[in-house]
């Protein structure tokens, strides 16, 4: 029975994790919190390893609002930079295989066509850069795994997808983005693809999103033409919105993920809209 530990446990991902994980015998699954675990605490962080002993550790403890991090920067590298190099460190002295959750946002959005895993970095925000500082400390790993994602949702998530269901609920007018497209991401999806790269021992860097991309207006509308919901979606442009309710960070234009080497690994994405689709009906 091989030992996962997983960091950042109570987030959405994580929560998707411990339920599938539950039912499997093969693993004994140690999955904490942030209030049970704090990543910048390196004793602490080597104490709970060493009583342990992981084969497998799953990080995906961060600070991922956006915007927040370009306004807290040194937070955003406390966090997703130096608590990734903690992790990385204590995983590299103890043997286990890190998997660390990135992200589409460390490119910069300027390509035509879907970033692969073989494209060059170049992120435009500081959520971003921390992001990528980790992926550098986690690549130092003898057994590592990064996987980038886009645009996570699922049930009970904080995420803006996640509670766009009861906005269109509630609301008669909405506005959304229509000019960043990149690929949204269903949790269930993403675990279950997060598993089947353990299982076949994977190394090195690895796209994993559902399948095509869309703006947000398109995301939404989608949404709303599936709960048949009496709602007015117009769309508007990134930087008018940003004006308006004054974000501060910039996003990458485009940063759809290419999954042609998960495709070849035989691990298969629903389309986007399926993933939508069945997180609907889990909320209903």
């Amino acid at each position: 029975m091989k030992k996962i530990l997983i960091t950042g446990g109570n987030g959405l991902v994580g929560r998707y994790l411990n339920n599938i994980l539950h039912n499997r015998k093969d693993y004994q699954v140690f999955s904490f919190g942030k209030e049970e675990f704090e990543i910048t605490d390196k004793d602490n962080s080597f104490k709970i390893f060493k009583g342990i002993k992981p084969d497998i550790v799953i990080h995906l403890a961060a600070l991922t609002d956006v915007d927040y991090c370009e306004r807290n920067p040194l937070d955003a590298y406390k966090v997703n930079s130096e608590g990734t190099k903690n992790i990385s460190e204590i995983s590299y002295n103890f043997n286990s295989f890190i998997i660390y959750l990135s992200t589409d946002f460390v490119f910069d959005g300027e390509k035509k066509t879907p970033y692969t895993e073989k494209d060059n970095p170049n992120p435009i925000n500081i959520y971003g850069k921390s992001k990528l500082k980790g992926e550098e400390f986690v690549k130092k790993c003898s057994k590592h795994l990064i996987i980038r994602t886009s645009r996570i949702y699922g049930r009970d998530g904080k995420s803006f997808g996640s509670k766009l269901p009861q906005i269109l609920k509630e609301k008669k007018e909405i506005y959304l983005i229509q000019d960043i497209i990149n690929c949204p991401t269903y949790a269930f999806d993403l675990v279950d693809s997060i598993i089947k790269l353990i299982e076949k021992e994977i190394y090195g860097i690895i796209n994993v999103c559902n399948d095509g991309w869309c703006s947000w207006y398109e995301f939404g509308a989608k949404m709303k033409e599936i709960l048949k919901l009496n709602i007015e979606i117009k769309g508007i442009n990134f930087d008018e919105f940003s004006k308006i309710f004054n974000i501060s960070a910039k996003r990458p234009k485009f940063s759809s993920l290419s999954i042609d080497l998960l495709s070849s690994l035989n691990i298969k994405m629903r389309r986007w809209e399926e993933g939508l689709i069945n997180f609907l009906n889990e909320i209903i």
